[in-house]
């Protein structure tokens, strides 16, 4: 497993936060302080989130940084590491 690999969990599980949350990326960029554009290019892996903006990616989804990293793609990475 590689950063990269890491990278694109996290990124797909902000794009599958947002719309469980029925957001779109103009209401959940809104809500978290950070650019449409920006937002867009996390969730298509072309952009790394730094930990600060997942945390403010968890605040505009009303969760806690366990709940973020707590699913099963990540526990599967870590298992591999």
């Amino acid at each position: 497993m590689t950063n990269s690999d890491f990278n694109k969990i996290i990124c797909q599980r902000i794009s599958s936060l947002r719309k469980e949350h029925s957001l779109t990326l103009e209401q959940l960029a809104y809500q978290c302080g950070i650019s449409k554009g920006g937002l867009s290019e996390i969730e298509r892996n072309m952009k790394e989130p730094r930990a600060y903006t997942i945390i403010k990616i968890c605040t505009g989804l009303g969760i806690t940084m366990k709940d973020f990293f707590d699913f099963k793609e990540i526990n599967d990475f870590m298992d591999k590491l």
